[in-house]
């Protein structure tokens, strides 16, 4: 047995020796009040984005750098993490990050200017990609094997009803006291993390016998640079065409760069060696669609009812709370269904379920009613509680043993790369319909923004068929 995992072990038991067998579970709630509030910062601030487009003057193809910029951010750092981890240690690593995003929260809420709100916004994004992975390791360090699915259970139950909350909360806010105080929603349960992490969360290395792996900084320039001038050059379209296109092009040619440069290297942040499976390169082409629809339809559906629909920002984040009760059911009964039935083809049932709620949102008017507007969410919602654990298990059931880490950090990579470009382009929809219709933040955009978004989940039907193995492929035959 090596000295890192006897090391390792040591630090457990005298943990569960100082506080008792109760310490597992607040270790538990520690990393989920970090993780929470990584995962809320990213749609929390979508009920303040109408009062923010009314107060800086900005259109969707502006305002939208504070949900991109957080995205992009939190897709290029989540490549840092592991690296992080093993040269600072999960303990420091993981207090170092929340203090982090407790400074830009509070510099985004004392912003005067768009600019820097949007700096803010990429920085929020930065330390969210960081923090996000490390409640796994904390999780496996100190349950044994027996334990670790209820304790993955009650962390995972957590992580999804906090997008359903965060709104409501940034609602009320919003409403009472301004668009600044939702980039405060998060502060206390940062603070109350900082506070637990000493006494509840070990300071060893991630995983027992886990090697150091060299930094790659060529390929995080590159794909840094890559999403920057991508995102930056969509966004830049309308305003400017030339500039934007040139942009475009040169983003394309970087993210090319970054695959060839990750292809030849010894370490590299992503292994794309594991695309060989053909399956598996479909399974990331569901995640980057299911990126699009979950970030796209969050930014949307609060800009739809408060601008549309007339709702209060209170209003617009209760109108998604029955979904995320509802995702919450139904994660908690897929998974069984993921192992009976084929994982491909429950995520297409889940894609299904999408497309349909993103197809009655697009029919939707201001007369739909409140209660019916959250039964179309709600559906969507059924849609990604089906969706998350067949796309997870049918991906790793793909990739030979020993590869499962990759094909996790790929997936998660392209689904927030998915994201990013999805709100993006959405935005860009949005604004470039409002000015040819002359219907400046009207409602047809809106509706046809929704049916842009059911069109994607319909073409992601296509590759979730064929997610599926060689060995999966010859049964079927």
């Amino acid at each position: 047995m090596s000295y890192a995992t006897n090391q390792r072990q040591t630090e457990v038991a005298a943990m569960f020796e100082r506080h008792g067998p109760g310490y597992r579970w607040w270790a538990v709630v520690t990393v989920m009040l970090g993780t929470v509030s990584a995962i809320m910062e990213a749609t929390v601030v979508n009920v303040a984005l109408p009062e923010i487009i009314r107060v800086f003057h900005l259109g969707h193809d502006q305002v939208q750098l504070l949900s991109t910029g957080f995205l992009a951010a939190t897709t290029a750092s989540m490549l840092l993490a592991t690296w992080a981890m093993q040269r600072f240690g999960i303990r420091r690593t993981f207090v170092g990050a929340l203090l982090l995003l407790v400074m830009f929260s509070v510099l985004a809420a004392l912003s005067d200017r768009f600019e820097l709100l949007a700096l803010c916004r990429i920085g929020q994004g930065s330390i969210a990609g960081l923090i996000q992975p490390l409640a796994m390791l904390v999780i496996i360090d100190v349950f044994p094997l027996h334990e670790r699915g209820q304790a993955m259970g009650a962390y995972g139950l957590g992580i999804v009803l906090s997008p359903a909350v965060g709104p409501v909360m940034g609602g009320l806010l919003v409403d009472h006291y301004g668009w600044r105080a939702v980039f405060l929603v998060t502060v206390p349960l940062c603070l109350a993390a900082i506070a637990l992490a000493p006494r509840f969360v070990i300071a060893g290395r991630p995983l027992p016998g886990a090697h150091k792996r060299p930094f790659d900084p060529i390929g995080l320039v590159l794909v840094v640079a890559a999403l920057c001038a991508l995102l930056g050059g969509l966004a830049a379209l309308i305003r400017a065409p030339a500039l934007g296109s040139a942009a475009v092009a040169l983003g394309i040619g970087l993210a090319v760069a970054f695959v060839v440069w990750e292809r030849s290297t010894l370490h590299p942040l992503l292994d794309f060696s594991i695309f060989r499976e053909a399956g598996f390169g479909a399974a990331v082409l569901v995640a980057a669609a299911y990126g699009i629809g979950i970030y796209g339809s969050t930014y949307l559906a609060p800009i739809f009812a408060q601008i549309g629909a007339s709702f209060s920002a209170y209003e617009a984040g209760v109108m998604l709370v029955p979904g995320g009760i509802v995702l919450a059911i139904v994660l908690l009964l897929s998974g069984r269904l993921a192992d009976r039935f084929p994982p491909n083809r429950v995520a297409m049932a889940g894609l299904a379920f999408f497309a349909v709620s993103a197809i009655l949102m697009g029919f939707s008017s201001r007369a739909t009613g409140f209660w019916m507007l959250a039964l179309w969410v709600a559906i969507g919602r059924v849609g990604l509680g089906l969706i998350i654990p067949g796309l997870n298990a049918g991906a790793l059931r793909l990739l030979p043993h020993g590869t499962e880490a990759a094909g996790s950090a790929s997936i998660n990579f392209f689904r927030q790369l998915g994201g990013a470009l999805g709100v993006t382009l959405l935005a860009l929809f949005l604004e470039g319909r409002e000015r040819h219709l002359d219907a400046v933040h009207g409602l047809q955009p809106m509706q046809e923004g929704f049916f842009l978004i059911a069109f994607v989940y319909c073409l992601a039907l296509i590759p979730a068929w064929m997610m599926t193995g060689r060995t999966q492929r010859a049964q079927s035959a």
